[in-house]
């Protein structure tokens, strides 16, 4: 017991110590177009505990303190991601603009726009369903269901937010506690 409660003690001195952001990841509800993409949201706790995020970013635009940490937008195939990282600046011609509601769900609703010299997406929310309103690549999205130079638009889905490491380990260290208490009350009934 005394071994647990110090690795109890050691997960919540590493948990309140990390570098919490809050990750939120595109689940895709329907089988409308663009299929299969990829998306995910870091925040900074900050941004996320004043409820709201509105930015606008441009080539060569680096704003540490903006409240996002990361984007990641890719769709299936040739066209490659559209990526921001608090770290670095946007590339020439990248734009990302968004308006997004942290909701007491754990999912977003808003609105944003990104794209780079290659891809573009631009989504909307009632609530927080979100909705594809423009996806489109010169490197053509066939893979995602699109047809060569057209929009492909109507896909839906939520951002729902990712568990952090830390909360995932102080869970799991939760549960190893439970199951070897269980046990250890068996070995004693079975005496």
């Amino acid at each position: 017991m005394k071994k647990l409660i110090a690795c109890a003690i050691a997960a919540l001195s590493f948990h309140a110590n990390s570098q919490a952001n809050v990750v939120y990841e595109w689940q895709g509800n329907n089988d409308a177009t663009p299929y299969n993409i990829k998306m995910r949201m870091e925040f900074s706790d900050a941004a996320f505990d004043a409820g709201r995020l509105t930015l606008k970013m441009r080539e060569n635009d680096f704003d540490p303190e903006a409240g996002l940490v990361n984007f990641y937008y890719k769709a299936p195939g040739k066209p490659r991601p559209i990526t921001y990282a608090r770290d670095h600046a946007f590339g020439e011609g990248d734009l990302l603009e968004m308006d997004i509601v942290f909701l007491d769900d754990l999912t977003l609703s808003g609105s944003f726009k990104a794209f780079n010299f290659e891809s573009h997406i631009f989504m909307a929310s009632a609530s927080n369903l979100f909705t594809v309103t423009y996806a489109n690549s010169d490197a053509t999205m066939i893979d995602a269901g699109c047809a060569p130079s057209s929009n492909c638009a109507g896909g839906t889905g939520v951002f729902r937010q990712v568990p952090e490491p830390g909360s995932i380990a102080l869970m799991s260290l939760g549960l190893l506690g439970v199951a070897r208490h269980a046990r250890s009350k068996r070995k004693k009934g079975a005496v």
